[in-house]
């Protein structure tokens, strides 16, 4: 009954186009997923995921764009047009370089088929956040006394992240990196003149995962 029920709604739908005129196209790609969300490793740079997908149509699908939201962000397809039954996927590339804790980013892809021409792949990546620096901002009024302020840095994984000193390029702030325990450091800065504003970029130099980050907290009199 099924069966024959499907067969009577496709000679409709066959002499509703011939009748009409418009040639019913079943929708083409069809996508395994659009959503991934993963965890990257301590230090991990870069994460690289494919999204796979199917051409369910009885007719070949070309790829026009894709525009992933961020410039960190980079997609490409395995090629270029897909028949009738073909299977193929878009590899994307997330840079994690300087980011931290909950990121989504996603493309936008754009198809020649009529009947489902846009889809947007989302990747969510849980980044750990391996050098922890409270507050990143030190601020002193006008006139204020010049004295120290303090930031705590907290390195939340150190088999694989090790701080390797600070840099400030403003000779007019004083700056000193001391461990008070293990994965816990203190940074203090002190200008060296309030009378007049100024401000500088203390950078804190880390190795993750064998490789160079930088961290920046910013010191201003204002």
């Amino acid at each position: 009954m099924v069966r024959r029920l499907g067969r009577v709604m496709k000679v409709a739908m066959l002499i509703l186009a011939v009748l009409t005129g418009v040639v019913v196209c079943p929708a083409a790609l069809e996508w395994k997923t659009t959503d991934l969300e993963l965890t990257a490793q301590p230090g991990q740079q870069a994460i690289s995921v494919t999204f796979p997908f199917h051409n369910a149509g009885d007719r070949p699908v070309r790829i026009l764009s894709l525009d992933p939201s961020c410039s960190c962000m980079s997609a490409a397809p395995d090629k270029a047009v897909w028949a009738p039954g073909e299977s193929g996927e878009i590899r994307v590339e997330l840079a994690l370089a300087g980011y931290s804790g909950r990121v989504r980013r996603s493309v936008a892809v754009t198809t020649d088929d009529a009947n489902g021409r846009f889809a947007e792949l989302t990747l969510t990546v849980e980044i750990p956040e391996l050098i922890v620096i409270t507050p990143r901002f030190l601020f002193w009024r006008v006139g204020d006394l010049p004295e120290e302020k303090m930031a705590e840095v907290l390195v939340t994984d150190p088999k694989t992240t090790a701080l390797d000193g600070i840099e400030c390029a403003n000779p007019h702030f004083q700056t000193q990196l001391s461990g008070r325990q293990p994965g816990v450091f203190r940074l203090t800065i002190r200008p060296a003149d309030t009378r007049q504003p100024d401000e500088a970029m203390v950078h804190l130099n880390a190795i993750v995962g064998g490789r160079a980050q930088t961290y920046v907290i910013y010191a201003a009199v204002k």
